[in-house]
């Protein structure tokens, strides 16, 4: 253990590694018990380096950006979970550019001091630029995959880019969910369109009214992906009685039954009792299996 430690510091410096840290402070769902080592990681040649010593020695590892769309084991991770903070975002011959440690907040400020629009919708989702092309989120009707004409990536020990074509992206889906696993998102191209700020202020006032309803919480956002176009699964989850339920310390929302929220002292296995039941109750009363939203750190 003290040798990895020693490597660890030796490649991304002794003050962006932790030992023991808690997972908890960092998703948004503030559930999860220690990792064993916790890194964070300031450039791609930095990552590249990491990377190839951690295959090397077959420890195994997780890549996390904003921690939104995370449900971390209440007993731990025993592995390196590496925080990517690479962040720069740059406007280059009609392109714009983000690092995959960039959060989507900043991004759309940076669109929209610069007078391009098309991530108006993404105002309010805690992500990072990786988080969001590795879900293909989306919400309000869009989402990144209709922007996005490039992707960075690490992968069998090289830095490569892929162009939107092999990205396969779908709902809630990408290649790298399923095809290329392995592969690290580095960062993003997206193609913009030019428009007024007023309107771009206009429509990012539009997207944050939307979401003021939502749970207040700390969750992990929507944690059922819908199953059809006009499958509302907050609203099906309501109407069997379920809004409310709570086990241990998590409960679906009070506000809106498509989201489980942390009370306080919510653990793992609590938020994992919540979604079995309500999968259980969906598939009995609708014949429907539902599909999380929700990744692993386990």
């Amino acid at each position: 253990m003290s040798s990895l430690y020693n490597y660890l510091c030796h490649v991304c410096g002794e003050e962006n590694v932790l030992k023991d840290e808690p997972l908890s402070a960092h998703t948004t769902f503030k559930i999860g018990g220690n990792a064993k080592f916790f890194v964070k990681v300031k450039s791609r040649e930095k990552l590249l380096k990491l990377i190839s010593a951690l295959n090397f020695l077959q420890q195994k590892y997780f890549i996390i950006g904003g921690g939104s769309n995370i449900l971390a084991n209440s007993n731990g991770y025993d592995g390196v979970v590496i925080k990517l903070m690479m962040n720069e975002i740059v406007y280059n011959s009609g392109f714009v550019y983000a690092d995959a440690g960039a959060m989507l907040s900043s991004l759309i400020w940076f669109c929209q001091t610069s007078n391009l629009t098309g991530f108006e919708w993404a105002a309010g989702i805690p992500a990072t630029v990786g988080g969001a092309i590795y879900m293909n989120a989306g919400c309000h009707g869009h989402e990144i995959a209709e922007n996005t004409v490039m992707v960075d990536v690490l992968e069998n020990g090289e830095i490569k880019s892929l162009t939107a074509m092999d990205l396969d992206f779908s709902y809630r889906e990408s290649v790298f969910k399923n095809k290329r696993k392995t592969a690290i998102i580095l960062g993003a191209y997206f193609y913009l369109k030019r428009e007024a700020p007023e309107k771009i202020a206009e429509n990012v006032n539009l997207s944050l009214e939307k979401r003021k309803n939502l749970p207040k919480a700390p969750s992990a956002g929507s944690v059922f992906k819908k199953p059809s176009a006009d499958f509302f699964v907050g609203k099906e989850i309501e109407a069997l009685g379920l809004k409310g339920l709570t086990v241990g310390g998590a409960q679906i929302s009070p506000e809106h039954a498509g989201f489980i929220v942390n009370n306080g002292e919510a653990t793992s296995a609590d938020v994992h009792e919540l979604i079995k039941l309500i999968k259980e109750k969906i598939k009995a009363e609708k014949n429907i299996d539902l599909e999380t939203e929700i990744i692993k750190l386990e």
